[in-house]
């Protein structure tokens, strides 16, 4: 079920919006709808590549949050060239895993 909510947005920006709207002949509240999703969407992704980068997060708590897989994430690092947030410890404890 869909829930309304409020936003505060300039004078400019609500006007660019609905002219932009009209010109492309869309429905206001499902245009909205997936902006907003969208928005929210690639800012959770920024977010969390930023604290993986800084070392608060691990790859996989990322890729839970994301509903990613492992190599799907290792696509979306190399993308954005981030490097991969692995060190020594990390190599030499993979080799008692073998």
């Amino acid at each position: 079920m869909l829930k309304p909510t409020t936003v505060r947005v300039s004078d400019k920006f609500l006007k660019d919006l609905s002219n932009f709207i009209k010109e492309m002949d869309l429905d206001k509240s499902e245009y909205l709808r997936q902006i907003l999703k969208k928005g929210f969407e690639e800012d959770k992704m920024e977010r969390l590549l930023d604290e993986y980068r800084k070392g608060e997060l691990t790859m996989m708590q990322v890729c839970n949050k994301l509903h990613l897989s492992p190599w799907d994430f290792h696509g979306l690092l190399k993308t954005r060239r981030i490097e991969l947030n692995v060190d020594l410890e990390d190599w030499i404890d993979s080799e008692t895993l073998g």
